[in-house]
């Protein structure tokens, strides 16, 4: 059956001589793999719209029986000129787009993760910095619409709100608790014997600005280095309690990588 359809391009590998094998997050049908059949050819009408990360058109030969599906057509919606312009904006893009090729499922779809998805390169190429904000936003996001929203405004455990209450008390510690949902004041999880992983009052607060920001005023929020690590630990924490056997991201690894060569060479 012949469908057509939006989709962002997830990954792109060479297949044989001059075909390409794509992983797209499709506005219709979801994370489907597909294959472009001469797209790395000089002559192919269509090569340039199969860059990762890309917003195309596609025409599909689409059997629910076939793993791989074919593509007959593409055509390139929109083509985000500065994600390559730096290495932390290149990052960013690659960690969004991993992340929900990982996350996703075959032929489930959800308007409202390509939807996000769009909307999240959209403002990426519009970022001049901070773009591992919207990282973060995007793991908020992302979790919610796959049905597993953190809770950040009340305890999970003693449902006493979060600010109001460890303002009048010394002991301002957080817990992550992720069996939960969410946050909890740390005195109220030992009084019901429940344990979690400490999380900081300052990384606390950043993840609740960044789940209640708009996307475009995240370019203005700067970040102190120590907490970076601490906000994608956490987040990552509670991607991988909720969805099963997620691996690292090999994105942010070889980021990291490449930023301890950078200071290496320094």
């Amino acid at each position: 059956m012949i469908k057509k359809t939006d989709a962002i391009v997830l990954r792109s590998i060479d297949y044989r001589d001059q075909s390409k094998i794509l992983t797209l997050y499709t506005k219709d049908f979801g994370r489907i793999s597909a294959i472009a059949k001469g797209a790395r050819s000089l002559q192919s009408k269509f090569a340039s719209a199969f860059e990762v990360g890309s917003h195309i058109s596609i025409v599909l030969y689409k059997k629910s029986t076939r793993e791989i599906q074919n593509i007959s057509d593409a055509t390139l919606k929109t083509s985000f000129f500065t994600l390559t312009s730096s290495l932390e904006k290149l990052n960013a893009m690659h960690q969004i787009l991993e992340l929900t090729r990982l996350c996703t499922e075959d032929d489930e779809p959800n308007l409202k993760i390509f939807n996000l998805l769009l909307e999240t390169l959209q403002h990426l190429d519009r970022f001049e910095k901070n773009a591992l904000n919207l990282v973060f936003y995007f793991q908020l996001k992302l979790i919610s619409h796959l049905g597993f929203t953190p809770s950040f405004k009340a305890c999970v455990v003693s449902g006493k709100p979060i600010w109001a209450t460890i303002e009048q008390r010394a002991d301002k510690d957080l817990l992550l608790i992720s069996d939960l949902g969410g946050i909890a004041i740390r005195t109220e999880a030992l009084a019901e014997g429940v344990s979690g992983r400490l999380v900081s009052v300052e990384a606390y607060r950043l993840m609740e600005r960044i789940a209640s920001s708009k996307p475009s005023d995240l370019d203005s929020l700067s970040i102190p280095e120590q907490f970076i690590g601490e906000l994608a630990y956490i987040l990552d924490t509670y991607f991988r309690h909720h969805i099963e056997d997620l691996p690292q991201l090999r994105s942010r690894e070889v980021f990291n990588q490449i930023a301890r060569n950078r200071n290496n060479e320094k």
